[in-house]
């Protein structure tokens, strides 16, 4: 009987509703129209909000992109193996197929359909000028990054400027791929729109993380160095590779217009403007002059951690919000403070900072070898964590075990009979030690910049700022193109200049070929770990001869009982105890190896399939 009521109650208000006409006009209470969209400027803003968080996590994920080159291993495996190995194919695009990689072909055009649709109907929206002008800006900024993206990844690629409907025309949706010369100069033109709709917005003036005039310059500069880049002149790529110098369709991977000189020049304009006129963004001095080496290592260190005027376009995380940003300390802290050791340094990357002198680190030089961590450069200290080196108090439970906050990725010799190191005591960030065995490092480092855990704890969430484009890259693009211009004169100029805020002396050579792979390595130092390495080892086309991308090596370190010493109950790293061996080892847990093929991405077979009119990279077949 009470189903039944029900029943004839749902019928009645049915045949109530079916009387009014003005039912099938009613408006969502709970949904916003797109109309609504171009009438309200918060509603407006809250669409491009959407778009800004295409960044999602930026570079601080859980697998961060640098372990997709020789930076850094990737502790728990994954799809790094197939991307480091040279393993991609259409259907397996390794780590670049997952949405951390901010690479994947189908959510960059989802991001481009949004620009596409305010640039479409922001002509007609009804709120302020001002703010229109600003989210026009912003639009066009946006596109051309997402382009941009696109381009580094695959080379030339579909340029869709409009929003399609499912009731277009077929042909709107199976769209060629355009020239790499022509997604440029879409790209230059959407900054050229983008920075007059720009012009008022700068650093103090514009709320964090959103474009601004100088974000748009920047990004330019960016642009047009890749343009003038080895990998994107169809002589000198030819030259390098093969495989790129016999590919079919030259004109979706080289820029075909003026030549590599006039590009060169082109960039070198674009980051002087920028470096005369930087609109109240600076770069970093980490402390000035005077300061000894752990002085300005750890003012180099403290500088990530927080806001700058080095900082043009950034992507901030606060603690009060559960994302991966706010998690760099738990995913790459040491094992042995409940942390999970994520993309720990190789042994590349460790050996290519510089002695306290600027001298080149050599593992054949007697006196490195017997103290590879005495006597470096002060971004060595701020970046990595090694053996010995002196870091916060353990959790509780962790410090009972190993109780002076030192990191220990070593294994040390308690008794003096017991001489076979695979027996030695391991530390307590080891795979073998006390900490949590699984998370812990391969190479025997871990990561020191951007980690810095709240309250003493690696578990506990911080805030955090991922810089997508420094002031500092565009005074390294300025340098880069001065050399290859054979200025190298206003070059050292420049890098003297960041040198000595690093408190590194200032490069004499007139060689440009020794200028340039100075440069590279300054470059690489500077930015590690910022997501600018991968893109640098293809654009300058040195990725076959990179050691770090054709070989994998960590560090042994193992601590030896001087004469007379005696058994001892526990390691505290007592030089007056122990004398310290180290050897560089090989490591398996990747088949590392550059194949000319990965310079770019291929389009996923399902794209292909669902658009006979794409033609696929070199290296991956038809």
């Amino acid at each position: 009987m009470k189903k039944a009521n029900i029943l004839c109650l749902l019928s009645a208000a049915l045949m109530t509703v079916s009387c009014s006409t003005d039912f099938l006009n009613t408006k969502s209470q709970t949904e916003i129209m797109a109309e609504d969209i171009w009438k309200e400027k918060n509603l407006a803003e809250a669409y491009m909000y959407d778009i800004y968080f295409a960044f999602q996590d930026a570079g601080f994920t859980e697998e961060l992109q640098a372990s997709a080159c020789d930076e850094a291993l990737f502790t728990h495996g994954r799809e790094f193996r197939e991307s480091n190995a040279g393993a991609v194919t259409d259907v397996n695009l390794g780590w670049f197929a997952k949405t951390q990689s901010g690479h994947q072909w189908q959510r960059l055009y989802l991001n481009i359909r949004s620009c596409n649709d305010f640039i479409e109907n922001l002509e007609t929206a009804t709120f302020a000028e001002d703010a229109k002008q600003q989210l026009k800006g912003e639009a066009h900024f946006l596109r051309a990054y997402f382009i941009h993206r696109l381009t580094r990844a695959f080379g030339g690629v579909p340029l869709q400027l409009k929003v399609t409907q499912l009731t277009d025309p077929q042909e709107s949706f199976l769209l060629s791929r355009s020239s790499y010369t022509d997604c440029i100069k879409q790209v230059l033109s959407d900054l050229d729109n983008a920075a007059e709709y720009l012009k008022d917005h700068t650093f103090a003036n514009t709320q964090k993380g959103r474009a601004t005039l100088a974000a748009v310059k920047a990004l330019r500069v960016r642009v047009l160095t890749d343009v003038a880049s080895d990998l994107h002149d169809q002589a000198k790529a030819s030259a390098k590779s093969s495989l790129l110098g016999s590919y079919d369709h030259p004109e979706l991977i080289f820029y075909t217009e003026g030549t590599q000189t006039e590009r060169w020049k082109a960039a070198k304009a674009a980051a002087k403007e920028l470096l005369d006129n930087p609109m109240g963004h600076a770069i970093p001095t980490y402390g000035g002059p005077g300061l000894s080496t752990e002085e300005k290592a750890n003012e180099i260190w403290s500088f990530f951690l927080k806001e700058s005027a080095d900082n043009i376009f950034s992507r901030y995380f606060i603690d009060t919000k559960d994302e991966s940003g706010t998690k760099m300390p738990l995913f790459n802290g040491p094992s042995g403070y409940h942390a999970w050791g994520g993309n720990t340094p190789v042994q590349d990357l460790v050996d290519a900072f510089a002695m306290k002198d600027g001298s080149k680190f050599d593992w054949n030089n007697a006196e490195h070898a017997a103290a590879p961590y005495e006597n470096r450069e002060p971004r060595f200290y701020a970046t990595i964590m090694y053996d010995g080196m002196q870091w916060i108090q353990r959790p509780a439970d962790f410090a009972a075990i190993e109780p002076t906050g030192k990191i220990q990725t070593g294994y040390y010799q308690l008794d003096s009979q017991e001489t076979d190191d695979s027996k030695f005591f391991s530390g307590m960030d080891t795979r073998s030690g006390g900490g949590e065995k699984w998370n812990a490092t391969y190479t025997g480092y871990y990561l020191k910049k951007y980690i810095n855990p709240a309250d003493g704890d690696h578990r506990n969430k911080i805030n955090a700022i991922f810089p997508f484009i420094r002031l500092s890259e565009v005074y390294f693009c300025y340098i880069e193109a001065c050399i290859e211009l054979g200025e190298l004169d206003e070059a050292k100029k420049y890098l003297n200049e960041y040198r000595a805020n690093v408190n590194l002396p200032a490069v004499t050579t007139n060689d440009q070929a020794e200028l340039r792979k100075i440069y590279q390595n300054e470059r690489r130092l500077e930015f590690s770990f910022e997501e600018i390495r991968y893109w640098d080892l293809r654009r300058w086309m040195i990725a076959p001869e990179a050691p770090g991308l054709n070989s994998l090596k960590g560090i042994r370190v193992t601590a030896w009982l001087k004469p007379g010493v005696g058994k001892q109950d526990k390691y505290n790293a007592d030089p007056t105890k122990w004398v310290l061996k180290y050897k560089p080892i090989d490591l398996s847990e990747e088949a590392r190896q550059f194949a000319d093929k990965c310079y770019y991405l291929p389009i996923m077979r399902n794209e292909m399939l669902s658009n006979p009119n794409l033609i696929q990279n070199p290296g991956y077949g038809d």
